[in-house]
């Protein structure tokens, strides 16, 4: 809070704290800086240099050349459908269930709070279990899926759900969205339970129910956490390397290759770090250009 002193008949502003706020930042900025700062404009000088970690040519500078690269790279426009197909799909999905979940258990209490406990067990597993449980799920000859489907006769034949080109991306979806949906359910249930009574009984008393109770009285409630929740999940997907990798490695092919993976496969198969770092540089802006994008929407649609 500012404070005003009077000097010279004059009165003025006086900032709390002096010079001192500023100088208690400086350790803070400087640990931003060393782990953020110098990583990103390392990441940017290696990302115009031709560097092979094996090759015993010496690193030299090529410009743009790795970014002239990158555009006519058509794996990497694969890639990058990838990352939005499972991002975009995985975050849509979750946030949907997520809130239908949180609106039919808002009634919850006493022994029935139990569900909502259970319903936040999936956001607790490790991914790398989550990883590993869902591919031994789909296992084409020994997972419960395809013995399930062929036990009510939904299958007549065993569905090879991770090594099929078109199966492979929606089935890892299906395990990112278990995780990701508790995480919505519990900021949606939050919002919610954040709703003034007051307002609610005011609509109550004007016979608003159902539909046009969720959609003109607590989803105004539940925008806000729709906006937080859905950029760290998306972000959150943009980076998520761990369940890929661990279900099908990018595979079959590039089916499931996204940016990250396909990062790891260039730096740490191929150790061609130059191109691995252009890549790193485009995945960054692509992500700053959506959050300042995305947060600009939703502030205008608050409005």
């Amino acid at each position: 809070m500012r404070k005003t002193s009077k000097t010279g008949g004059r009165w003025r502003m006086v900032k709390p704290g002096g010079g001192w706020s500023i100088w208690m930042m400086v350790p803070t900025v400087a640990v931003l800086v060393i782990v953020i700062g110098y990583p990103v404009v390392r990441t940017f000088l290696l990302s115009r240099l031709k560097y092979n970690f094996i090759s015993s040519a010496p690193a030299h500078a090529v410009g743009a050349g790795n970014y002239v690269h990158l555009f006519n790279d058509p794996i990497f426009w694969q890639a990058l459908l990838n990352t939005a197909v499972y991002t975009f799909g995985s975050v849509a999905i979750a946030m949907f269930i997520g809130a239908s979940l949180s609106l039919l258990t808002e009634g919850f209490v006493g022994r029935l709070r139990f569900i909502k406990a259970l319903l936040l067990t999936p956001w607790a597993v490790p991914f790398i279990v989550v990883a590993f449980l869902f591919r031994y799920m789909f296992e084409e000859r020994s997972g419960v899926v395809n013995s399930v489907l062929m036990h009510l006769g939904l299958a007549h034949a065993h569905i090879p759900w991770l090594n099929s080109a078109v199966r492979a991306m929606p089935t890892v979806m299906v395990a990112n969205i278990w995780t990701q949906t508790p995480f919505f359910f519990l900021i949606f249930a939050a919002a919610v339970a954040a709703i003034p009574q007051e307002v609610v009984e005011s609509a109550r008393m004007d016979r608003a129910k159902g539909w046009t109770m969720i959609s003109q009285i607590k989803a105004p409630f539940m925008r806000g956490a729709a906006l937080v929740g859905g950029l760290l999940m998306v972000i959150s997907n943009f980076n998520d390397f761990a369940k890929i990798w661990a279900m099908t490695e990018g595979g079959p092919g590039y089916a499931t290759t996204t940016l990250v993976v396909y990062v790891y496969r260039i730096a740490f198969t191929s150790y061609d770090f130059g191109y691995s770092a252009a890549i790193g540089v485009v995945w960054l802006v692509f992500l700053i250009a959506f959050a300042v994008l995305y947060i600009r929407a939703m502030q205008g649609a608050r409005r």
